[in-house]
C-alpha cells in the first residue's frame, strides 16, 4: 500500500516577485522540495518609461510546474510570454474570457513597448499551450495538487485560484470587487476553510461607494451636459470599466436619444464581452435585464456609435464628432489620458468650458490622468499623427469614484469567512496596508512579503 506524502504549510514557501506593498508586476510563486506553481506574471506600468519586469521570475521559468493566470489586467499577466522565452513549455491555466482579453492586450504590448520582454514567436508558443478552465471546475495540477478558478467579481473571466496542495487549502485572490456592478453581483468564496488566505489590498483608505449612488451622478450630468448641446468625454479602461460604463448609459432611457461613440479598443473588448453573455460568466440578473430591455447585448443599442479602426478613418470621425452640432457622450481610451484617442478629443475639446471631462478609474501619479485630476490645466497631448501639442485645458472636471476592487469592508469579510490562519497582503501600497492592519486587528494578522525573499507558509 502506497501512502500519501503528508505536507504541512512549512513545507510549502511564497516568493513574491512584485506587487508587495505596491500595484504592479503581480507574480507569486508556490514551492515546496518537488513542484513550483506560478500565481501570475505581470508588469509594472511606469508613467513616461518603459515598464518593469517581475524581479527574479527569468531565473525559475524553466523550473515551474504550472502557470495559472487570474486575470487579463497587464499588471498581472504582461510578462507571460517572458516564461516561453525563458523555457517553460508547460501549460498556462486562466478562463476562456481571459485568453480571449490577455491575447488583445498582449497584441497591444508589442506595439507600444516592442520585443523589450517577449516576441511574438514567444506569444505564440504561449497561446497554443494555453488550457481554458470555467469556474469551480477542479483541475489536477500534478499528484497531490490541483486548482480551481473561482468568480472575483472584478472583470469579465477574473478569477480567485484555489489551490489544494496536499490538503493544504491556499487561496489566491487576484483582483476582488465586493460590490454589485451591472454585470456582475461580487466575488464568491470557498466554502472551505482555507488554511493560507493570498489578498489583494488596493482599497484601504479609500471608501468605495455602492454603484447605484455613482451611476445616479453619472445619468444626471450626462443629460444635463447633452441637453447643452455639449460633449461628455468620458476616458476609460479598456477592460472593464469601459463595458460598466456603456451598460450604465444604456439601461438610462433618459439617454436613450443621446449619441454615445466608442473609440479605441473598448470596442474589441464589448465584441469579446457579447461572446459571453451567459450565466457561466456574468450575473442572472443582468441577464434579467438586458431580456427586459429587449436587448441581446447592452452594446446594440441604437444610440451606440463605434468609432471604425480603418487607416486614416478614426481621426476624421473624431474630428467629425467634435465638431458637429449635437449633445453627445464619447467613451474613449485610455483611461489614465495617457496616450490613445483621448489625446485627440482633449485637442479637438479641451478649451471648450462646456466640454465635461469625467474620471470613471483611478489615476496613478505621474500620469497625464493625474496631473489634471489634481487640478493641472496646462497639458502636453499627442494628435493622431504623434505631434506633440500644449494645450491649456478650459473643460469642467468631474470625478466618478468607480473601482474594480474590493472594499476595505470586503476585504475584511472574506478574511473572517475563509477563517485563514495565515493572512498574506498583496497588491496594494503600504499606506492602505497599514490602514488595513488597525481595521482587521479583531480578527486578523495579516503580514506582508518581502520581494524576492522565499517565506514559509504558517501553519494553525
Amino acid at each position: 500500500m502506497i501512502q500519501k506524502k503528508v505536507i504541512t504549510m512549512n513545507d510549502i514557501n511564497i516568493t513574491a516577485y512584485g506587487a508587495t506593498n505596491f500595484v504592479g508586476r503581480s507574480s507569486f510563486l508556490l514551492s515546496d522540495r518537488d513542484h513550483k506553481i506560478l500565481l501570475d506574471c505581470g508588469i509594472e506600468l511606469i508613467p513616461k518609461q518603459y515598464s518593469k519586469a517581475p524581479t527574479g521570475v527569468d531565473f525559475v521559468a524553466n523550473e515551474i510546474d504550472a502557470f495559472l493566470l487570474s486575470h487579463a489586467h497587464i499588471d498581472h499577466s504582461g510578462y507571460v510570454p517572458r516564461l516561453a522565452k525563458k523555457g517553460y513549455n508547460g501549460n498556462y491555466y486562466m478562463t476562456a474570457p481571459t485568453k480571449d482579453i490577455v491575447y488583445k492586450l498582449w497584441l497591444d504590448h508589442l506595439k507600444i513597448e516592442g520585443r523589450r520582454h517577449w516576441s511574438e514567436l514567444d506569444l505564440d508558443k504561449v497561446y497554443r499551450n494555453i488550457k481554458t478552465i470555467d469556474y469551480k471546475k477542479k483541475i489536477k495540477i500534478s499528484d497531490g495538487i490541483t486548482a480551481e478558478f473561482i468568480n472575483a467579481g472584478h472583470v469579465l473571466g477574473a478569477a480567485q485560484i484555489l489551490i489544494d496542495w496536499e490538503g493544504n487549502l491556499i487561496l489566491y485572490t487576484g483582483d476582488i470587487n465586493d460590490r454589485v456592478t451591472p454585470m456582475f453581483d461580487g466575488y464568491d468564496l470557498p466554502e472551505e476553510d482555507i488554511s493560507t488566505l493570498i489578498i489583494e489590498s488596493t482599497n484601504g483608505e479609500r471608501y468605495v461607494p455602492e454603484r447605484s449612488k455613482i451611476n445616479v451622478g453619472l445619468g444626471m450630468l450626462a443629460r444635463q451636459t447633452t441637453e447643452g448641446g455639449n460633449k461628455m468625454l468620458l476616458p476609460s479602461f479598456a477592460v472593464g470599466r469601459s463595458q460598466e460604463i456603456l451598460i450604465t448609459l444604456a439601461f438610462d432611457e433618459d439617454l436613450k436619444d443621446v449619441p454615445i461613440y466608442i473609440d479605441g479598443m473598448i470596442n474589441s473588448m464589448n465584441m469579446i464581452t457579447e461572446h459571453y453573455l451567459s450565466e457561466k460568466w456574468v450575473s442572472k440578473r443582468f441577464l434579467e435585464k438586458l431580456k427586459e430591455k429587449g436587448l441581446n447585448s447592452p452594446f446594440e443599442s441604437e444610440n451606440f456609435k463605434p468609432i471604425p479602426s480603418l487607416p486614416d478613418k478614426p481621426h476624421r470621425s473624431r474630428k467629425y464628432i467634435s465638431k458637429k452640432d449635437e449633445g453627445a457622450i464619447i467613451v474613449t481610451t485610455s483611461g489614465m489620458l495617457e496616450g490613445g484617442p483621448i489625446h485627440t478629443y482633449l485637442d479637438l475639446l479641451g478649451t471648450n468650458k462646456n466640454t465635461v471631462l469625467g474620471f470613471t478609474g483611478y489615476q496613478v501619479e505621474g500620469t497625464t490622468g493625474r496631473s489634471i485630476y489634481d487640478g493641472e490645466k496646462e497639458i502636453t497631448i499627442q494628435s493622431d499623427y504623434r505631434q506633440k501639442k500644449n494645450i491649456t485645458l478650459k473643460t469642467q472636471i468631474m470625478k466618478f469614484p468607480y473601482s474594480g476592487h474590493s472594499s476595505v469592508d470586503g476585504l475584511k469579510a472574506a478574511m473572517k469567512k475563509t477563517k485563514a490562519h495565515d493572512i498574506i497582503m498583496v497588491h496594494g501600497d503600504q499606506r492602505n496596508q497599514i490602514y488595513i492592519l488597525d481595521y482587521v486587528k479583531d480578527i486578523a494578522k495579516p503580514r506582508i512579503l518581502e520581494e524576492g525573499v522565499s517565506s514559509e507558509l504558517r501553519s494553525a
